[in-house]
């Protein structure tokens, strides 16, 4: 062959070109997904306001003893929980006028402290190029969990005595809130 990569210069001859284009179409409507989502979530966050960290003493204390740097903090309406959005610029968001506790707050400093948005970004690139495998799909939800519970981890090692309670405590709530059981 004279290429590695097919392309397509006229209209598909074989069932093969027609699975190829049905395949190529998927990755760009998959791609385009991930992409109007990031932009939805980002307009999002520029109606948040900033948060002055002078107010938040933990906050600051996690940021340098982590030794990050540079990083803007805001408040956004609708938000339930906080999160770290972006890697260049990377953004924490908190929940508007909700105290968030200090566990949660070092949660997501251990996603930041161990790039796991660059990891989100590869496994997006990697669901966009498998999207038509649902055991792949069950791969990367697999990823994202172990992922989060890695940072659960890292966050228990820290934390001593009843801290570890009290985080377990508030893990157990986030799963309850998420997964509602029905009494009958």
């Amino acid at each position: 062959p004279s290429n590695i990569i097919p392309h397509i210069s006229s209209t598909p001859e074989s069932i093969t070109d027609i699975l190829f284009v049905i395949y190529i179409i998927g990755i760009i409507a998959f791609l385009c997904y991930y992409l109007f989502s990031y932009i939805r979530l980002r307009l999002i966050l520029k109606k948040g306001n900033e948060v002055s960290l002078e107010n938040k003493g933990e906050l600051l204390h996690l940021l340098s003893e982590n030794k990050i740097k540079n990083i803007k903090v805001i408040s956004v309406e609708g938000i339930n929980s906080a999160f770290i959005c972006g890697v260049l610029s990377p953004v924490l968001v908190l929940p508007f006028e909700r105290e968030t506790d200090e566990k949660v707050l070092m949660h997501e400093i251990m996603h930041l402290k161990h790039f796991d948005s660059l990891q989100n970004i590869l496994w997006c690139i990697l669901r966009c190029l498998h999207w038509c495998n649902p055991f792949m799909h069950y791969v990367f939800n697999v990823i994202g969990n172990d992922m989060e519970m890695l940072c659960d981890q890292r966050v228990l090692e820290k934390l001593e005595g009843e801290e570890r309670r009290e985080y377990g405590v508030l893990l157990l709530n986030e799963v309850n809130k998420k997964y509602v059981i029905i009494n009958k």
